[in-house]
């Protein structure tokens, strides 16, 4: 196995900037409890996530201290494609930033409903409903071409994916509930993910 350990450090750091960032976001932007008007339960989808997030930490620090016990998953990425999940993970902070910006208290770490929210339509939002949600699909995506193994790829992409999905469904009925067709004609000039194409 050829020696890894620039990608090992960029995998550590992108966790470690992952984790900072929501850090950060929370105390500047967080609301406290008080302020929610309904929010969602836990669900199933949420539980599995959170399941498939302890295999996928746990083989991450494995990767990063001793990666040869994380060879029976490795791939071969030539170095161009590895580079692919740094372009990846600044995109997806830069995201990520820009749609905390358009937010701003409207921002929650939960999927609720707070008091004196307002239909955020500015930033990225004109074009995608979800900018939050693209931004941590790219990130976590980064990790299957930072590390090159299929295993830490698979438990990151598919935790973040079952999480969003979940996030989703409650947000945009909560949001159609709220905003009536306000929301419901936001909905069909801008895609889910990524800009509708028209």
């Amino acid at each position: 196995m050829e020696n890894d350990l620039m990608y090992r450090v960029l995998l550590l750091a992108l966790f470690i900037s992952f984790v900072a960032y929501r850090g950060y976001c929370t105390r500047k932007f967080g609301r406290s409890n008080e302020d929610t008007i309904k929010q969602r339960e836990g669900n199933f989808a949420s539980l599995v996530a959170n399941l498939l997030s302890l295999p996928g930490l746990i083989a991450v620090v494995i990767y990063i201290v001793y990666p040869v016990w994380m060879a029976w998953a490795s791939l071969s990425f030539p170095v161009w494609l590895r580079w692919v999940g740094v372009g990846t993970a600044v995109s997806g902070f830069a995201l990520l930033q820009w749609a905390h910006q358009a937010l701003d208290k409207n921002w929650s770490d939960t999927p609720r409903l707070m008091k004196g929210q307002t239909l955020v339509t500015g930033g990225p939002y004109r074009w995608i409903r979800h900018p939050i949600y693209t931004a941590f699909l790219l990130i976590m995506s980064a990790t299957l071409f930072l590390s090159a193994n299929w295993f830490i790829g698979l438990m990151w992409i598919g935790m973040t994916l079952l999480e969003v999905l979940s996030r989703i469904t409650f947000e945009e009925s909560l949001m159609a509930e709220t905003f009536g067709d306000k929301y419901r004609n936001y909905m069909k000039h801008t895609g889910r993910f990524l800009p509708r194409l028209r």
